[in-house]
């Protein structure tokens, strides 16, 4: 059994396909695979939050 580590999280806004999830991810695991750690112990968490959820300078992302 591989131990799961590093464990990356991603946290953006919906809308990307699987195609863009999956260069994101595979990009993610080639930084670390050139650091000399295994592929298959690179997990990644694809977070989507909803710019209603997510704020930045106290506005609402759904705002503009």
């Amino acid at each position: 059994m591989v131990a799961r580590m590093p464990t990356v999280i991603v946290n953006m806004w919906p809308g990307r396909d699987d195609s863009a999830k999956r260069r994101i991810v595979e990009g993610i695991t080639n930084v670390f695979e050139n650091e000399k750690i295994p592929r298959d112990a690179v997990e990644i968490l694809l977070i989507e939050i909803p710019k209603n959820n997510w704020a930045s300078g106290g506005r609402l992302h759904s705002d503009g």
